[in-house]
């Protein structure tokens, strides 16, 4: 029986079942062909320590792997016969790339719009790399939340305008369930990749509780989430974004300091533009605080997983956020 999902090559000019003279046929997403195949069972060299290719398939859900024979001819039998989100995804790209000149800035533009991460040339990886920033060069969750938030605002704005809605749900209700929708909606456009189903499912355990008016502490509330994502993805556990999503959220939730507002007015709380120093020092002074306990936290799992640390990561991270 043929496996769900495949992974296939089609080479060109250098292998033995290769076209040889005739060229390919550009493939483009939700088009339907008709394949002669060889297939095989997936298999990869294995390192001690080193990437398993084979669990990564596994991982995918890809069964088998092969490559395209020339005979009998591919046949194109549909140029649209599905995927409608994928063929989506595949126009912004190609926007992206005939609009934008720079080839390599239009690939970084290409993953951080659609999440499609090959866009990126090698010299580019190396240097994200190096620098600590390949985590904001790729659809994550950091993005995904942000998204949320900001869908979130948008929505809760447009509430507040129709008494009848705020009626029949509050604001800040319609503002999670709203940031809920758009960030689901965001994860698929950008592939509906790993991190971005995990921030997902986070974002849906914490807005069920909180339409629960349940109030857990805030260990439980993350325990709670990584429990649903390892029940929908119990692969999620091998993967070294897991732990460093939970391990970030978990740090900044236990080291964020509980503080209450001053009242208006107070020596503390100075308003309007002669304030504006003191909010500036604040908002600086908590993306800085913030930055270093991710940075300081996550280093010993970064160590555990890649094997290596940047040095000037804290410093690349604060200029790339901040800009």
């Amino acid at each position: 029986m043929l496996p769900q999902r495949i992974a296939l090559g089609w080479y060109n000019g250098f292998h033995e079942d290769a076209a040889l003279s005739a060229p390919q046929r550009e493939l483009r997403a939700g088009q339907r062909w008709r394949f002669a195949v060889r297939l095989r069972r997936p298999h990869g060299n294995l390192n001690p320590h080193g990437f398993d290719y084979e669990l990564q398939l596994f991982e995918q859900g890809i069964r088998a792997t092969g490559y395209v024979r020339d005979a009998p001819p591919p046949q194109l039998l549909s140029e649209a016969a599905g995927f409608p989100v994928e063929r989506l995804r595949q126009r912004v790209r190609d926007a992206i790339y005939a609009n934008v000149a720079d080839r390599r800035a239009a690939g970084v533009l290409a993953a951080l719009a659609v999440g499609d991460q090959s866009a990126i040339e090698r010299e580019d990886w190396d240097l994200f790399r190096n620098t600590g920033v390949a985590h904001l060069m790729s659809i994550s969750g950091l993005h995904v939340t942000m998204f949320a938030w900001l869908a979130g605002l948008g929505v809760g704005a447009l509430w507040r305008r129709s008494p009848r809605a705020t009626l029949a749900l509050p604001v800040p209700a319609a503002a999670r369930w709203g940031g809920l929708v758009a960030a689901t909606a965001y994860a698929f456009f950008s592939g509906w990749g790993v991190p971005s189903q995990r921030t997902v499912w986070m974002l849906a355990t914490v807005t069920l509780l909180q339409g629960a008016g349940v109030r857990w502490p805030w260990l439980l509330v993350l325990l709670a989430a990584a429990a649903v994502v390892t029940a929908l993805d119990p692969w999620a556990l091998t993967q070294a974004g897991f732990w460093l999503s939970f391990m970030a959220v978990g740090l900044l939730m236990a080291s964020s300091p509980a503080t209450e507002a001053a009242p208006a007015g107070s020596p503390t709380s100075p308003t309007g533009w002669r304030g504006w120093p003191a909010r500036a020092y604040t908002h600086v002074r908590a993306d800085l605080r913030t930055q270093v306990i991710a940075t300081l936290g996550l280093t010993p799992l970064t160590l555990v997983f890649f094997q290596q640390v940047s040095i000037v990561g804290f410093l690349a991270n604060v200029v790339a956020i901040r800009s």
